[in-house]
């Protein structure tokens, strides 16, 4: 434990040092050249300096470089950094570099992107430069979403698991226990939650849940909401990547009308929180939330009164008329790092990615800015993770987080998705809705 703690307090150390400009490294990443003694490994990044996350990865560069690991060669290994300042950014400057051999050895990539780049072999696989106890250390999650056709071609150090977040003691004073509400062994369904809403308004006291529907885009809508999916036994396409028959199907239409339930119920309910508050959870203005960890954060440093108030449970499953409750499947995903195929040095560059998200990194992204870890002794730590509001998301982390969509037509998928929820949203109740016709018709735009 005495070690955990001073690793913390250099870590801490280390990146105010570098906030304030005293790069361990000395000099800037433009003064780093290929020489006789030293490799430079070249990465881009979907981030500005400016922002914490920017911030800490060059924390991160410089702890790489103090480390000085060896090529295959005997040269010293060297990372530098070019940030894009965006993630649009970011893919204008690989898509500007494809055809004329130009990319860095290594590119930051959002989690349901890495098959499309692996199948247009943009990036390339690490299984020959990384070990087996380096590849074991991360979450499954993390493994699944970076291996396509049996190969890795990813790694991330950090994680966005997702769940319900509800507050305790508003429901146990309408008669609740902590034996009655949602786990992984007994979750809430929808249905369940709908039933509790409808007891906190009976007591008239708060009771609405905020969606989130809004968060990141098409992008954010994908990550929060593909668990409806997956929880009723549905798919978003088949073996051979075909969205018709999948996203339509039956059962992808029945996890999409748990959604629907809270959106046709009549003014007098009118469930869905609708303001402005990014805080309403913890400001007590709702009783519930989906989101991911970052709330966990905010509470920890903005809301110190709320955090014995509140817990996580698992996404709500899908419950079909009988009464039968689908499976638990939670939101995870994030950004991650891969090696390009204009990479002169794949080994040099894959130790550069481990570093960039080994367990190091893992932990100082989980202490600075609230993302996740991705390694297992990380989520297994007691300090970190032994009880409350964080216990509870590493759990479902663990046992039961859902990688996105992985197909090479991602983005297509993506926005025909959102598409669906946001027709949900917007002509649920209304006389000429209907969910079947206007999914059949967004599938179709994906097999275009």
């Amino acid at each position: 434990m005495m070690k955990k703690k001073l690793m913390t307090v250099f870590l801490a150390c280390v990146l105010v040092l570098s906030m304030f400009g005293f790069a361990a490294c000395g000099g800037g990443d433009d003064e780093l050249e290929d020489t006789a003694d030293v490799k430079v490994v070249k990465v881009w990044l979907h981030k500005s300096e400016a922002e914490p996350e920017g911030r800490i990865y060059r924390t991160i560069a410089d702890m790489f470089n103090e480390k000085k690991l060896q090529t295959k060669d005997g040269r010293t290994i060297m990372m530098s950094l070019e940030f894009k300042n965006s993630s649009d950014a970011l893919d204008s400057s690989i898509n500007g570099e494809l055809l004329g051999g130009g990319l860095p050895d290594i590119i930051a990539v959002d989690s349901p992107n890495i098959t499309a780049y692996a199948a247009q072999e943009i990036i390339l696989p690490l299984d020959d430069y990384l070990t087996d106890e380096v590849k074991n250390s991360y979450v499954d999650s993390v493994i699944t979403q970076s291996t396509y056709n049996g190969s890795l071609y990813a790694l991330s150090g950090m994680d966005a698991p997702g769940g319900l977040y509800y507050n305790k003691e508003l429901l146990k004073s309408v008669g609740y226990t902590d034996a009655d509400f949602g786990t992984i062994a007994k979750p809430w369904s929808w249905k369940d939650v709908e039933e509790a809403m409808d007891k906190l308004i009976a007591a008239n006291k708060t009771y609405k849940i905020k969606l989130n529907l809004g968060f990141g885009g098409a992008e954010g809508c994908m990550y929060l909401y593909s668990p409806l999916v997956y929880s009723a036994g549905g798919q978003f396409t088949d073996s051979s990547e075909k969205a018709v028959g999948s996203l339509d199907s039956v059962a992808s239409l029945n996890g999409l009308s748990m959604l629907e339930s809270l959106y046709e119920q009549d003014g007098a309910k009118s469930w869905i929180y609708n303001g402005t508050n990014v805080n309403a959870f913890p400001g007590e203005e709702v009783a519930f939330e989906i989101y991911g960890p970052w709330l966990i954060d905010t509470i920890r440093k903005d809301y110190k009164e709320f955090q014995s108030k509140y817990d996580i449970m698992p996404f709500p499953v899908y419950e079909s008329a009988d009464g039968a409750k689908g499976t638990i499947q939670s939101p995870c995903g994030s950004w991650g790092f891969a090696v390009t195929r204009d990479t002169r040095d794949a080994y040099a560059a894959a130790q550069a990615v481990a570093f960039l998200t080994g367990v190091e990194a893992s932990q100082l992204m989980y202490d600075s800015i609230g993302t996740f870890p991705t390694h297992k002794s990380l989520l297994d730590n007691e300090e970190n993770f032994g009880g409350g509001a964080g216990k509870s998301l590493s759990d479902l982390l663990l046992q039961t987080g859902a990688p996105r969509p992985r197909i090479e037509k991602y983005p297509q998928l993506t926005t025909a998705f959102s598409d669906i929820v946001n027709y949900i949203k917007t002509a649920a109740g209304t006389s000429d809705y209907n969910l079947s016709k206007y999914a059949s018709e967004k599938a179709k735009t994906v097999d275009r």
